[in-house]
């Protein structure tokens, strides 16, 4: 009898864990950003500095800023200031916005006095 009431209350716990088990969610995962995780440098507007501090050496920086303006990012490759593997390397920090563009929106028309 004993043996029997064992078993059942065995087998209740059991069942009781594989239920709660079942019903909890693992919590979605974030990426943990670092606090000196590099930015995005627009290569229309940045200072040299800010390509340095990614990696590219001073005299490829002041080719990019003599260069510009750039309408795509890609233009470095195919104006021959990055080689391929260089534009590879840093293509995920680098962004081109478009001279005299605002992220501003705007109707853009005028009051009448």
């Amino acid at each position: 009898m004993l043996r029997r009431n064992f078993a059942g209350f065995l087998v209740l716990v059991l069942l009781t864990t594989m239920t709660l088990a079942a019903q909890v969610k693992e919590m979605p995962k974030t990426p943990v950003k670092s606090a000196n995780a590099p930015r995005s440098v627009d290569i229309n507007s940045a200072p040299p500095n800010d390509f340095v501090n990614l990696g590219i050496d001073a005299a490829t920086a002041k080719k990019i800023v003599d260069g510009r303006p750039y309408r795509s990012k890609r233009d470095l490759v195919t104006r021959e200031i990055l080689t391929s593997d260089q534009y590879e390397k840093y293509k995920t920090e680098l962004i081109a916005r478009r001279p005299g563009t605002t992220t501003k929106t705007g109707t853009g028309k005028k009051k009448s006095n």
